[in-house]
């Protein structure tokens, strides 16, 4: 079956995440204060912020999981609250948290995950995911079976199985050992590069974030305080690396000022 394109007049920037406004309250607590953002096609874009600054929430908010209280989420034109199954079918997500089905080897994880997500040559699409990231010594091994690292490589074949227009990622890398988060690194790149793949990623790796994101958003306390690329991040803050601008942000707090550059992330 094949996706529906998104449709322009819905789209007018040509985004294929777009967040207008954002605002999430629990009960009197402010998850979100206003957020807007929008994420162009082919870009790898990082969401980053301290514990609990409203990374997940918005995270969350983008794959129907949670309703905003204001404001609107789109995914590739469709608003997710009210368009849900349109917008998801064409995307996908993994974490390093999420657990496979222990007793189902990995080929049959990758085959039903295919056919739910109703691909066309599901058979096909497997072969492309585990060929994508080289697991191909891992297809019959059991999930209960397979090291932490190993499960997040299966846990990223498995989002790419759908053949994904938008891919959410949160902390992707983390159980993996240096050189294959280096490979990974480097498929997540080209894939987007030659793709036209839309990555958002959230991570804590503040040197995987430079090597692999365009574009850097940064979220304190529910609002957006800094929109640019990890270049533009460290002039602007002075700054010897990305992590010196976190901590900086974080220690701001509320106090922290909007950033100047809003513009460096749009192509």
């Amino acid at each position: 079956m094949t996706a529906p394109g998104p449709d322009p007049a819905r789209t007018p920037t040509g985004a294929a995440i777009e967040v207008v406004d954002l605002v999430k309250d629990f009960a009197g607590a402010l998850a979100l204060d206003g957020v807007s953002f929008a994420v162009p096609r082919g870009q790898v874009c990082a969401l980053l912020g301290p514990n609990g600054a409203g990374k997940t929430t918005t995270i969350h908010i983008l794959l129907g999981l949670t309703l905003p209280t204001a404001g609107t989420a789109r995914i590739l034109g469709h608003d997710v609250t009210r368009e849900r199954s349109l917008a998801l079918r064409r995307t996908n997500f993994t974490a390093s948290y999420v657990q496979l089905p222990a007793r189902l080897r990995v080929h049959e994880i990758l085959r039903i995950f295919a056919e739910y997500y109703e691909v066309d040559d599901a058979k096909g699409a497997v072969e492309e995911a585990i060929t994508l990231f080289r697991i191909e010594h891992l297809r019959h091994q059991r999930a209960q079976l397979l090291s932490s690292g190993q499960q997040t490589l299966v846990g990223l074949a498995k989002a790419f199985v759908n053949r994904p227009e938008v891919l959410f990622l949160d902390e992707p890398t983390a159980s993996l050992d240096p050189e294959h988060a280096f490979e990974v690194r480097n498929t997540l790149r080209r894939v987007a590069s030659d793709q036209g793949m839309t990555i958002l990623i959230t991570s804590h790796n503040m040197v995987e974030i430079e090597r692999i994101a365009d574009r850097v958003l940064l979220i304190s306390n529910g609002r957006l305080v800094a929109d640019a690329s990890p270049a533009q991040l460290r002039d602007e803050y002075q700054a010897a690396d990305l992590e010196e601008v976190f901590l900086t942000v974080a220690r701001q707090g509320r106090n922290a000022r909007r950033h100047p550059i809003t513009e460096g992330g749009q192509p």
